[in-house]
């Protein structure tokens, strides 16, 4: 009976960087697979913590969780997503099947602001997971985004802002001041 090569065998999957790694090669941390169960299940809750500014470094789902949010291919996703919206807004889809309920209006006012974003989600330079997750809390929170809900003028706009400003590395800035003596 003829089987099935498995190019992938004797090799783990590292999820934090969506790729698979010789074990013990020494390549990035393998993660394990009750780690990235106990991330999934708790997906929204993480996304949720690291939006409201946790430390990811003090636990280890909340860690794999930003480094999922960081990875190229979430950013990547999340650009698709608000091209999407830009799209949707301007020119809504003719057929019912695929309705999205989203307030137009408030994202054709907030259109710089979601360019800007999609730019920064596109470019090279590292994000923090604040700024992503807040991306997603605005793209997957139904209840409370101002892009699905009616809102006060400008909410959306300035939750955009909000997030790209949080995906940007701030210096680290001193306490400290001169003392003239």
């Amino acid at each position: 009976m003829p089987t099935i090569a498995n190019p992938y065998r004797g090799r783990s999957y590292d999820a934090a960087s969506d790729d698979f790694s010789a074990t013990g090669s020494g390549r990035g941390p393998t993660r394990s697979l009750s780690l990235r169960i106990r991330t999934a299940a708790q997906r929204s809750k993480l996304t949720r913590a690291l939006a409201e500014g946790a430390d990811p470094t003090t636990r280890p789902e909340l860690e794999l969780r930003a480094v999922q949010l960081t990875s190229r291919r979430q950013r990547n996703t999340l650009a698709r997503t608000m091209r999407r919206i830009i799209a949707e807004a301007r020119q809504p889809a003719m057929s019912r099947s695929r309705v999205i309920f989203i307030r137009r209006g408030a994202v054709l006012d907030a259109e710089d602001a979601i360019t800007t974003m999609i730019e920064r989600l596109r470019s090279s330079e590292p994000v923090l997971p604040e700024g992503v997750a807040l991306a997603e809390r605005i793209i997957t929170n139904g209840d409370q985004s101002p892009l699905y809900n009616p809102s006060e003028p400008g909410a959306l706009r300035r939750l955009i802002s909000d997030a790209t400003a949080a995906m940007n590395s701030a210096p680290a800035q001193s306490h400290e001041f001169p003392i003239d003596v």
